[in-house]
């Protein structure tokens, strides 16, 4: 298990909106963390799974896209906070993540 901490959480929030940023064509400065990348940002399950790809590259996570499937199923991402939460989770258990 990788720790996180103050820098990393930070790290992957700034990551995260960048990404949502410039992909959903908004400033940056609009997203907040009550955002809902969906129905505030028009975002769609495709960027999400690229996000993630993204991610394991940055970070050398081994990501199964089932794993994050099966935490999403029980932990909806309603806001960006659910976002950024559920990446600091990926950093911290990679695969695991299903079970927290």
């Amino acid at each position: 298990m990788r720790e996180i901490t103050d820098e990393i959480r930070q790290e992957i929030k700034d990551m995260i909106f960048d990404y949502y940023a410039e992909e959903c064509e908004v400033d940056k400065s609009e997203i907040t963390m009550e955002s809902n990348p969906t129905e505030d940002l028009g975002s769609d399950s495709l960027m999400f799974v690229e996000l993630i790809e993204m991610t394991a590259d940055k970070y050398d996570l081994d990501i199964k896209l089932q794993s994050i499937g099966k935490y999403m199923l029980k932990t909806p991402m309603d806001t960006m906070a659910d976002v950024v939460d559920m990446f600091c989770k990926i950093y911290q258990y990679g695969n695991d993540v299903v079970d927290q």
